[in-house]
């Protein structure tokens, strides 16, 4: 992963205002039952950042979405 892209890591129960801070940058969804940790990752390291935080606060890992970037669009001539 050499671009910005888009994920979604969701989490099993809800994270507490505490818990939440540490995941700076990252929008969080709460659910029923889960909560969702949305917002953009630059590289590989930044997303294995993120998961080691996951299992260094003891969370419960449900699934990670990683968006694909959307392809370049060649320019149009008129």
């Amino acid at each position: 992963m050499n671009t910005t892209r888009s994920i979604r890591i969701t989490v099993r129960g809800r994270l507490s205002g505490h818990l939440a801070a540490t995941f700076d940058g990252m929008t969080l969804v709460r659910g029923t039952g889960v909560t969702q940790l949305v917002g953009e990752v630059a590289d590989q390291a930044h997303l294995h950042g993120l998961l080691s935080r996951v299992r260094d606060l003891g969370l419960e890992l449900e699934s990670v979405v990683v968006a694909d970037p959307e392809p370049a669009r060649p320019d149009r001539e008129a």
